[in-house]
């Protein structure tokens, strides 16, 4: 009998290597275009499905913005099979910890080896909203892609009332999109002649990694945050504002958890159908090589982002204040004030009246699949 219980076991594990190996892997490049195509080939008999299960183990280490992104999917399998415990492990717990469809946040190194770890890394250029495709590996159609975190109220207040005395809109901009690659990057001229132009009208806060080697600021209401935040205290700031600018990374997804609307500067590294919410304005060139996905050094000088310029970043951003004040926009900043020092600009135009804003390229006429 006991011979018979450890051949059982022993098979089971070969049929699970077998099919994580060979089968799953089917789904990957489905995913990235037909998610009805990918659930079907990885559970042809639906009540396999992961969300099923009464216990899920979700491994997504980093980064916060694909922690975050995670969140659609796991709040719809709640929904789905609410008796289901739901553990992720990840290095930013604090983004995620106390989130009413996740039972417990553990840490990385507890994950269990039949831990679920959703990706779309391995079907580049993906053609569909990352969070659909993550709800693909749990064998879910999500279709409320925005995507959920944690936000400590009395942080967001005390941000709030350090900057009550400053002109309003605030605008937190995000510089940098973290290591993975370099071509998300805008220039740094270009940030710094934004800036002060930004906070001349309003207040800037700029959060994020400290930058190393870029003078400090001077004029203008500005408020350097970058390399002081931890993780609760960044997604604070953020609810706290009024705008968030900067390219697509994880604050924008943060931006998009708590209501704020967003300048999101793509450029061509990705198409904003993979990772664009409702109320932000992207800013997006459709250049020969875009969406290049790449992570060595572009070989053409980025020149997708040198294409987007201040002017284009500061005309959007005078629009989703516009309609923030006017109570039109989807973000929830909270007391809007009755009048602003931000009054529309002579570079503003009628091209900006649509949520995603292309940048042209001459002689390009790339079409892109949704």
């Amino acid at each position: 009998m006991r011979l018979a219980q450890l051949a059982a076991r022993a098979g089971r594990f070969l049929w699970w290597r077998t099919y994580m190996s060979w089968i799953y892997p089917l789904g990957d490049p489905l995913s990235a275009r037909w998610g009805w195509a990918a659930r079907l080939v990885r559970w042809p008999l639906p009540w396999l499905a992961p969300y099923r299960r009464s216990q899920l183990h979700l491994l997504r280490p980093a980064a916060l913005g694909d922690v975050l992104m995670c969140t659609p999917a796991l709040r719809e399998l709640k929904r789905r099979n609410p008796s289901c415990q739901v553990t992720v492990y990840t290095k930013f717990p604090d983004a995620i910890a106390g989130l009413p469809f996740i039972d417990r946040v553990g840490r990385v190194d507890e994950s269990p080896g039949d831990a679920i770890w959703p990706n779309y890394e391995r079907s580049l250029p993906p053609r569909r909203h990352i969070a659909r495709i993550f709800g693909d590996h749990l064998g879910l159609a999500v279709h409320d892609i925005r995507p959920s975190c944690v936000v400590d109220p009395a942080l967001r207040d005390r941000f709030r009332a350090a900057w009550q005395d400053r002109p309003r809109p605030w605008i937190v901009v995000s510089r940098r999109a973290g290591g993975w690659t370099p071509n998300k990057d805008w220039p740094d001229e270009l940030w710094d002649e934004l800036i002060d132009r930004m906070a001349s009208r309003g207040t800037v806060i700029e959060v994020g990694v400290e930058a190393a080697g870029l003078p400090p600021r001077s004029g203008g209401s500005y408020v350097d945050l970058r390399g002081q935040t931890t993780v609760p205290e960044l997604i604070a700031a953020i609810a706290a504002s009024d705008v968030l600018v900067g390219p697509i990374t994880g604050t924008v997804h943060i931006a998009a958890a708590v209501g704020v609307p967003a300048v999101v500067i793509y450029g061509g590294y990705e198409h904003p159908n993979c990772s664009s919410y409702p109320g932000n304005i992207n800013l997006y060139s459709p250049v020969d090589c875009a969406p290049c996905w790449l992570r060595d050094p572009c070989p053409f000088g980025k020149k997708c982002l040198h294409q987007i310029t201040p002017d284009q970043v500061e005309a959007a951003v005078h629009r989703l204040w516009a309609a923030n004040r006017s109570g039109s926009s989807a973000g929830t900043p909270g007391v809007r004030p009755q009048s602003s020092s931000w009054e529309p600009f002579p570079t503003a135009s009628s091209a900006h009246t649509q949520g995603l804003l292309t940048m042209p390229s001459k002689g390009s006429e790339r079409a892109h699949h949704h």
